[in-house]
């Protein structure tokens, strides 16, 4: 993998995120319009695995207060995404 600077570092994450996001909402739109309420299902339950995995994360070191608050930015995009998708 390449070394970059914490800018691109930054700025590839930004990247990737928007992707995902924009893929994982179209994936929400098709398969609510195929059949709303398994969807909804397997969207809560996408939902509830990331939460869980979130919070494992959290407590594997109560100690970090740097990566705590950039877990809890990145729980909370995470989570606007989750929303986003129940909401199409």
């Amino acid at each position: 993998m390449t070394n970059m600077t914490p800018i691109a570092d930054e700025a590839a994450t930004r990247f990737a995120f928007s992707l995902l996001r924009s893929a994982y909402l179209d994936l929400a739109q098709t398969l609510l319009r195929i059949e709303a309420e398994p969807a909804r299902e397997l969207l809560q339950a996408v939902e509830h695995r990331i939460v869980y995995r979130l919070g494992s994360l959290a407590r594997t070191d109560p100690d970090a207060v740097p990566e705590e608050t950039a877990l809890s930015v990145a729980a909370g995009q995470v989570r606007a995404v989750l929303r986003d998708a129940q909401g199409c």
